[in-house]
């Protein structure tokens, strides 16, 4: 697939006024698929790591009805279990004499395959206990809604465990591994997947193509979405190799602004990284920040941050506080842009 407004390296002025990607900013959640912490998890935590407790005592709806809510940034944490049995029984449901999970999702878990949930043997509670059973449920709304606006998904490979789990450490991401989670994403998602192959066009870099073209108009990308791989640099590197500026793959990732890979950067600090962040999107980049991701925050602490995360011109701004989110209906404390909406027109691009 090739956008039009890419071909012949962007030479078609007719969409030189049109609406892109970059001229919005649009509102997401954080940790999309996680469901509530079990009570008596919750409380023996509170009691042994009360830092920890408080930081992931918060929850999501299912994902189409986040997207049924108007959210269009979702983001999804992956386990690699090739061999599979290593999450099917949680470290913290057996030492609290608990059973968890259904009998259909320890029957899911026990199989060879990605998995999704935010804290190995911890924080395991999913809407979505398979990888492709989350982009199925995306897929399937996408299927309903054919003219969505197109959603980024941001997508965690997490590679470790907190220190009081004994059990085996989750296994490690490889060049195949990546190859076969690109692969799971485009057998799902099909046609509705934008890959850097995609943006990239006939340039030979993809920074290249995003700095001299940015990016397609929405019209164009309208029941699509974009996965952004939030790597750190040996994951980076690894999802590279072999893939010159992303070549094949299915995921963007994360890259610093001067790599032939660089097309949409994660800064998750708005307040320190404001400045940052304002470069980044004056060179053709999309930018994904927080609003919020400290809960010990006060309400005026978080707002102060959410302006930041406006005012910086970042397009993706993801949130635990979101309309409707079971924290906004607990405290209060909201995150939206003033008329309401979960998608605008980018102040810092029009």
């Amino acid at each position: 697939m090739r956008f039009f407004s890419f071909i012949g390296l962007c030479l078609l002025p007719v969409l030189a006024s049109a609406a892109t990607l970059s001229d919005y900013q649009i509102i997401g959640s954080h940790n999309s698929y996680k469901r509530a912490l079990p009570l008596s998890l919750l409380a023996q935590l509170q009691a042994d790591s009360p830092r920890l407790a408080q930081q992931i005592n918060y929850h999501h709806p299912a994902l189409a009805d986040q997207l049924s809510l108007g959210l269009r940034q979702l983001e999804i944490d992956v386990v690699n279990d090739p061999e599979g049995n290593q999450y099917d029984q949680p470290q913290m449901a057996e030492r609290l004499s608990e059973q968890w999970l259904t009998a259909a999702e320890r029957h899911a878990l026990a199989q060879p395959g990605f998995k999704v949930l935010h804290i190995p043997h911890v924080d395991v509670l999913s809407h979505c206990v398979l990888f492709k059973e989350c982009l199925s449920q995306l897929k399937n709304w996408s299927d309903s809604h054919p003219d969505h606006f197109p959603v980024m998904v941001m997508l965690n490979a997490k590679e470790n465990q907190p220190a009081f789990i004994s059990r085996p450490d989750p296994a490690p991401f490889t060049t195949q591994t990546y190859q076969s989670l690109d692969e799971e994403i485009r057998s799902v998602m099909q046609s509705k997947l934008v890959t850097p192959d995609d943006i990239r066009g006939e340039f030979n870099q993809l920074s290249e193509a995003v700095r001299r073209c940015g990016w397609p108009a929405i019209e164009s990308l309208r029941g699509k979405f974009i996965f952004l791989f939030d790597a750190n640099a040996n994951q980076r590197a690894l999802y590279a190799n072999g893939h010159p500026s992303l070549r094949g793959r299915s995921m963007f990732a994360s890259y610093p602004p001067e790599s032939d890979e660089a097309a949409i950067m994660v800064r998750n600090d708005p307040t320190t990284g404001f400045t940052q962040i304002r470069q980044l999107i004056q060179q053709g980049f999309l930018v994904r920040t927080r609003a919020d991701a400290d809960f010990r925050a006060t309400p005026a602490q978080m707002q102060e941050q959410f302006a930041h995360a406006q005012r910086s011109g970042a397009q993706f701004i993801s949130t635990d506080f979101y309309p409707g989110s079971p924290q906004s209906l607990q405290t209060g404390h909201i995150v939206r842009f003033a008329d309401g909406a979960l998608v605008r027109a980018n102040p810092s691009t029009h």
